[in-house]
């Protein structure tokens, strides 16, 4: 068998192996754990960016639509203000277009009478020549 020192020996060979199998399984154990422990505060922490992002989309979406809104708000009035100044352009421009022909239909009876007028004179002058020469013809005959 064996004697004392090597009783002794054996003994301290497992004990020795037994604390660092220990202290091995006790690395192990607190890396594994720690690990674990660590996973569940990134997952939680990422569950929470996930959850403020989810709600700054929602606050996004809702101003994108009352932006929406008041643009569409907004073009209703600048299309009804479009459509009232073109009435009123329309109104002028139909108004002014009536006193301009109204002017031009007085320029033109104005234009007749002076045709007229001017033909008259041609006449009467041709008549007052056609005297003259004939009274100059019996002027000279007698």
């Amino acid at each position: 068998m064996l004697n004392g020192s090597e009783l002794t020996t054996a003994i301290a060979a497992v004990l020795i192996g037994a604390v660092v199998t220990g202290v091995l399984l006790h690395w192990l154990w607190s890396h594994l754990n720690r690990s674990r422990t660590g996973d569940g505060a990134r997952l939680d922490e990422m569950a929470a960016r996930l959850h403020d992002a989810d709600i700054a989309r929602e606050r996004a979406e809702e101003a994108r639509e009352q932006a929406e809104a008041l643009l569409a708000r907004r073009e209703a009035e600048t299309a009804d203000r479009l459509a009232f100044m073109q009435a009123r352009m329309d109104g002028a421009i139909t108004g002014r277009e009536a006193e301009l022909t109204g002017a031009l239909d007085e320029v033109r009876l104005e234009l007749e009478t002076m045709r007229d007028g001017l033909g008259n004179a041609r006449r009467r002058i041709i008549d007052l020549e056609t005297d003259i020469e004939r009274l100059s013809g019996k002027a000279a005959q007698g």
